[in-house]
């Protein structure tokens, strides 16, 4: 969705469509034409009968306005102030919306079910990981299970490869970041970033880079940069809204009421089940989907937020309100994800015991 991407790239991981920015709709159908299978007829044997139909898959994404205003009150509050309090409003809505599209994509790409918000699932229904889609750490049955030893493990970037290259319904087609390809991009908590810096066993995150520092690899060393860094041609990044832990744990502060409040990537209420649980997410080309709608303004650019303001009370408050018309979300054909793949480990905030 970066500036400059061609809208119908189909190797990024995330695919714009533009359809409805051009003309009237609610909805964009996107088809999955699969190639012909089967065998075919050798020498000259006829063809008559032994034709194959094209049988397309197709998901469709929804897409609706959603709008967040701010409301400024009172020239002389505005007075008591060192700063222009709209040019904060602008900014701030600004980032709403795009706070709004990076939750959306997560509890998209996690299949957060819990989240039941349309403003923080891209406006389009969560649909739980697919089962063959869906892996547990140390091969646990379900996240009920996770215990404090099934934290996140190299191993398991393999692992996602492995899936991503035959395990699947629909195998994962690479991702094309400037030219080169790299097999799939991957998401983690901060939590399990922590625990797979920890990692010092046999194929272990820390061993792999402390060999690497000996053999005078340490110049761009992701170690010393602070960057994640890159496994069996995985990029792999962290972000704090990957969803994980239960409403009690993952929490942010609400400035309108100034407490704590559950995160809108948090995976459910402690009774669920999802306590100390968190969701890797793969994503490879097309993995997700995002449609956006017209705006009337002199720009035209779809993805731009749109802007209007309102006095009231004798001019002595100002409304800004700031929206967005669009949709988002996970790609799956025959009700199977396309190009996710999710793992389920074991994470906390609190320190856990040094080896």
């Amino acid at each position: 969705m970066a500036a400059g991407l061609n809208p119908r790239d189909q190797t990024n991981f995330v695919q714009w469509f533009d359809e409805l920015s051009k003309g009237p709709g609610s909805s964009v159908i996107f088809p999955l034409v699969p190639n012909p299978t089967g065998q075919g007829v050798i020498g000259d044997a006829p063809m008559a009968g032994q034709g194959v139909p094209l049988k397309p898959f197709t998901d469709k994404i929804y897409i609706d306005q959603y709008r967040k205003m701010v409301q400024l009150v009172g020239r002389m509050s505005q007075q008591r102030v060192a700063y222009s309090e709209r040019n904060q409003a602008k900014v701030g809505l600004a980032n709403y919306h795009k706070d709004a599209l990076d939750i959306s994509l997560f509890n998209q790409a996690c299949g957060n079910t819990s989240q039941t918000f349309k403003g923080y699932t891209g406006l389009n229904d969560v649909a739980a990981p697919s089962s063959t889609n869906w892996f547990f750490a140390n091969d646990k049955a379900n996240e009920g299970s996770l215990t404090s030893s099934d934290t996140f493990h190299p191993f398991y970037i393999d692992q996602f490869v492995a899936l991503a290259q035959g395990g699947l319904r629909f195998p994962i087609k690479p991702v094309v970041i400037k030219g080169v390809e790299i097999q799939g991009i991957l998401f983690l908590t901060q939590w399990q970033v922590r625990d797979l810096k920890a990692t010092f066993g046999e194929g272990g995150w820390g061993a792999i880079y402390q060999a690497a520092v000996q053999g005078g690899q340490i110049t761009g060393n992701p170690i010393f940069t602070g960057a994640i860094g890159f496994r069996n041609n995985v990029v792999i990044h962290q972000d704090t809204r990957v969803c994980w832990g239960n409403t009690s744990q993952n929490q942010i502060f609400d400035s309108a009421t100034q407490t704590m409040v559950p995160a809108p990537t948090a995976l459910g209420a402690p009774a669920t089940g999802t306590t100390s649980v968190n969701r890797a997410v793969f994503l490879g080309a097309q993995a997700i989907g995002y449609a956006s709608g017209a705006i009337e303004g002199p720009d035209g650019k779809p993805l731009r937020v749109t802007w209007n303001e309102e006095l009231h009370d004798g001019a002595n408050q100002l409304w800004i309100y700031a929206g967005m018309i669009g949709g988002l979300k996970k790609l799956q054909f025959m009700n199977t994800d396309y190009a996710t793949v999710v793992c389920s480990t074991w994470g906390q905030p609190t320190q856990p015991a040094l080896p």
